[in-house]
């Protein structure tokens, strides 16, 4: 019976530890934790140069974290770098000091679960990367704290979504099956998000 029950207990350990988000596990990735230096570069400095996809200092692929500032000499931007390449975690914010936006970088590449706000606190979007690509929810709020859309990614393709306005009538609900689109889009959309005030996305319908 002990043995029955012991075997029970391991099979739910290893079910367990399959579920979840399959995205990086950003407190253990060696890369944030042990080689990334402390050490900081303002962007404006002229030893900082990018060549290609990477970023040198100094004639070196660079290590650290770069800061951006707004005129005033506050920090716009703190974005964390590895051997030349995004790596880790990066962060906007408002010239209010503010967090805007909140986003992990493995390789140079987006993963993990991107998160921005408004001003207000109000959470404006959250995006799920795998490998570059979206892979599971795309959400994204009005200021008013509405929903404004949200999608369901598989592989870096729209698989369903819904969109509403601002009132909360709904503007977009589709599902794609076999690679063909079902359901209804209004293309009339007058509010949309892009670059740091979100990911501009595409609509399904070519």
């Amino acid at each position: 019976m002990r043995t029955v029950f012991l075997y029970a207990i391991g099979l739910w350990l290893l079910l367990a530890s399959g579920c979840g988000n399959q995205s990086v596990d950003t407190q253990k990735d060696p890369a944030v934790i042990g080689h990334i230096p402390s050490r900081s570069v303002e962007s404006s400095d002229r030893l900082l140069q990018r060549n290609g996809d990477r970023i040198y200092f100094r004639g070196d692929l660079y290590s650290g974290i770069i800061l951006e500032r707004d005129s005033a000499g506050a920090i716009i931007s703190r974005q964390s770098y590895y051997q030349g390449r995004e790596e880790g975690w990066s962060e906007w914010y408002y010239p209010s000091g503010k967090i805007n936006a909140r986003r992990y970088y493995h390789l140079g590449e987006k993963d993990s679960v991107h998160t921005g706000w408004w001003e207000s606190g109000q959470p404006r979007f959250e995006y799920h990367f795998h490998k570059g690509h979206y892979e599971g929810w795309f959400k994204e709020w009005y200021a008013s704290g509405n929903r404004l859309k949200e999608i369901w990614y598989e592989g870096g393709e729209e698989k369903r979504g819904t969109g509403w306005r601002e009132n909360g009538k709904c503007y977009m609900s589709f599902e794609v099956r076999n690679g063909r689109l079902y359901g209804q889009i209004n293309p009339n959309l007058c509010y949309t998000l892009k670059n740091e005030q979100g990911e501009f996305i595409r609509s399904v319908r070519q």
